[in-house]
């Protein structure tokens, strides 16, 4: 198997990237700067590093990269690697009707530049390349028992659900008509409210008390140094069903920060 550096520019990633995930699938190592270099890296170095060390240099050629320094430094690298080895480094990949630099003239290359042709000219490439070998029965064997596995896990993921839907429904069906329609109309606009809401919610005084109800309460509360509804909770000992709803929503807060 081989490695190869990948010589392009930006513009041309959509087919770098598909050149590379074939060239992998064949067995080769490839060098491709957006997933080989690191942030906090030195750019230079890293590249330096690679051309140094790889089989080969495939460059992609364009009307952009043909006017691109970077990709000019780095065929020089490699040029002098072939006269200093006295071995084909670079292999040249036309993607548009270009004309080729003046030492890559003589060398034969890869017309990638006839989307209907990519295939074949893979081929040729492979051949360049040496060693190819695709992905064997066993990569599909692998891929069909992971698929079966996430297949798996999502009917245990979907018995939760169903579950915890169920448990949802029967702490509904135990509140008031009156207070199960304002939970739903508050989880409609704040969704984010419903865990709370399905199972916390409570009547005082022929009040719906939702968790939005009830922080709309505290905010007032703190605001003017006071609100009626802390009464209206102390005279009916409901403080408890708010403590209860104040601290679940909380868990519930602080879980989503610690994803």
């Amino acid at each position: 198997m081989s490695n190869i550096f990948l010589s392009h520019t930006n513009i041309d990633k959509p087919f770098v990237r598909k050149l590379a995930a074939d060239l992998r699938n064949y067995g080769h190592t490839v060098w491709i700067d957006e997933a080989e270099i690191n942030i906090g890296d030195s750019l230079i170095g890293k590249i330096r590093e690679a051309l140094d060390t790889v089989d080969f240099v495939a460059v992609v050629l364009s009307k952009a990269s043909i006017q691109s320094e970077w990709v000019k430094k780095e065929l020089e690298i490699a040029s002098n690697r072939e006269i200093e080895e006295k071995k084909v480094i670079i292999l040249p990949l036309i993607i548009e009707n270009v004309k080729l630099p003046g030492f890559l003239k003589g060398k034969l290359y890869g017309d990638f530049s006839n989307e209907s042709e990519y295939s074949d000219k893979l081929q040729l490439l492979l051949r360049s390349l040496g060693g190819s070998t695709k992905a064997t029965n066993r990569n599909n064997l692998e891929l069909e028992r992971i698929q079966q596995e996430l297949e798996a896990a999502k009917e245990v993921i979907r018995q939760h659900k169903e579950q915890l839907n169920k448990f949802i429904e029967y702490n509904l069906s135990t509140k008031s008509e009156s207070l199960k329609e304002t939970i739903l109309s508050e989880n409609k606009n704040h969704p984010e409210y419903a865990p709370i809401n399905n199972v916390y919610g409570f009547e005082v005084a022929g009040i719906s008390v939702t968790i939005g109800y009830l922080l709309h309460v505290l905010r007032k509360s703190r605001m003017k140094g006071g609100h009626q509804f802390e009464w209206i909770l102390t005279h009916h000992k409901k403080w408890n069903e708010a403590d209860r709803m104040i601290e679940a929503y909380s868990d519930m807060i602080n879980a989503e920060e610690v994803k």
